[in-house]
């Protein structure tokens, strides 16, 4: 590994922590990004949907019925609605704090199947999720925050999704890929194989780490697909939690880390070398659409999270196509229909774009 000195990548998606400045020192371990050249990537233009000044570092996007739900743990107001056709921004809410309806680190999105109004905001910070209603919550008839589920695993979880009455996430395991707890959340089992099965001499908690992950299921909950954040591989499963596939590579990388120590226990320590792979995914029935980066953290100080490319893939793994945006992204969303792709950026300013898809070879998306 490149650099004089380790340094801690934290689990916030915009956030890079590094104690030591050289390790942004230029690494020799392959270009700073990669050249997609050969894949004849779509170029696509984005509109700005939304750059309203009560966006501050929003992180995750989703949608959901004729809404976009965003999260932007920095702001007052932590989950933000915005509507799909205008942009405008409908309401927002979710304040800092324990309490019901409050938030101490929203870390993504589970929109409830078949509604276009429910959806679960997980708090990584506090281990629960809480299921939001858009149309009780806002009309006198509820209070948000009273359907609040506490997930009581055996490490942290990330990700948490609801598939047939049970809860899959991945997450820091001290073995598996995956937890699958129970309606309640409560820890069943885990599943599917532990990252770096060949290096038993490196903590499990420092492997998990290295290959923290992203997971979304298809609309039907018939399968999920698992991006890794800093390798270009994308696992695909059964709900039951049962390892199917993975997905094309198409640059071959894996994690470049070392084990560091943190306050006498070992941690996942990183350099100027260390490449961002897949930074958000997201799906229809048909395409796994993976925000993909490529990016060394010495190439790209401080931007390094954040994806010009798309990667579109079937279900069964196969590269589709590859899209490359005008505008960096850290987040993405995509309608049902496969039609429009919904991005967050975070330059010049925060702000929400859309990219037309219906444009594109028919069949394609």
């Amino acid at each position: 590994m490149s650099g004089k000195g380790p340094c801690l990548v934290l689990l916030l998606p915009a956030v890079v922590a590094c104690g030591d400045p050289s390790a942004h020192a230029a690494s020799a371990d392959g270009p700073p990004s990669f050249d997609h050249a050969a894949f004849h990537p779509a170029h696509l233009t984005g509109r700005v949907l939304n750059a309203d000044d009560a966006l501050a570092v929003p992180t995750r996007v989703a949608v959901v019925g004729g809404h976009l739900i965003v999260l932007d743990p920095v702001a007052d107001s932590m989950v933000k609605e915005i509507d799909r056709d205008d942009g405008r921004l409908v309401r927002q809410f979710g304040r800092r704090g324990q309490g019901p309806g409050e938030f101490e680190g929203p870390w993504s999105i589970d929109p409830v199947p078949g509604s276009s109004s429910r959806f679960w905001v997980y708090d990584l910070m506090l281990d629960r999720s809480t299921l939001v209603d858009l149309d009780a919550d806002f009309d006198g008839r509820a209070r948000l925050g009273d359907r609040i589920l506490r997930l009581r695993g055996t490490a942290t979880l990330l990700d948490p999704i609801r598939v047939a009455g049970h809860i899959v996430s991945p997450g820091l395991f001290q073995s598996g890929r995956l937890a699958i707890l129970d309606g309640r959340g409560t820890l069943l089992r885990k599943t599917g194989p532990t990252p770096l099965p060949q290096l038993p001499d490196i903590p499990a908690s420092v492997r998990q780490h290295a290959y923290q992950s992203r997971m979304e299921p298809n609309p039907s909950r018939t399968r999920l697909a698992l991006a890794t954040r800093h390798a270009d591989r994308i696992d695909i499963y059964r709900a039951d939690g049962t390892p199917i596939t993975a997905a094309q590579r198409l640059f071959r990388f894996e994690p470049a880390f070392e084990v560091g120590e943190h306050d006498g226990r070992p941690v996942f320590a990183t350099g100027g070398d260390l490449r961002f792979g897949y930074i958000d995914l997201a799906t229809t029935e048909r395409r796994i659409y993976a925000l993909f980066s490529g990016r060394t953290r010495a190439g790209f100080p401080g931007r390094a999270n954040y994806g010009r490319f798309v990667h579109v893939f079937d279900w069964s793994g196969r590269l589709v196509r590859v899209l490359e945006l005008d505008t960096p992204a850290i987040a993405v969303a995509v309608d049902a229909a496969g039609r429009t792709l919904y991005t967050i950026r975070h330059d010049p300013k925060p702000a929400i774009l859309a990219y037309d898809l219906a444009g594109l070879a028919a069949g394609q998306p």
